[in-house]
């Protein structure tokens, strides 16, 4: 008998909301920090790194980078 692991479900990301739901939002807060100090150090390579992980690409699928993080700023009220 195998037993599979079933990964936790996660919300999709509504293409017509810019808002985030629960999941992307803790993911970008998680990893906050090291966002702000690449954009500080104008470090793209490390952003794209991040964009293109397994985690990234299954909380916001087809989402660009510079849309995902928009969307966090504005939730987090650091958009205009």
């Amino acid at each position: 008998m195998t037993t599979q692991t079933q990964k936790p479900q996660t919300e999709a990301v509504d293409e017509d909301d810019f808002s985030l739901n629960a999941a992307p939002m803790v993911f970008m807060v998680n990893h906050e920090n090291v966002i702000e100090q690449a954009y500080a150090a104008h470090d793209m390579a490390f952003l794209g790194q991040l964009a293109e992980s397994d985690e990234y690409k299954e909380l916001f699928g087809d989402m660009g980078w510079d849309q995902a993080y928009d969307r966090y700023e504005c939730m987090s009220g650091k958009c205009d």
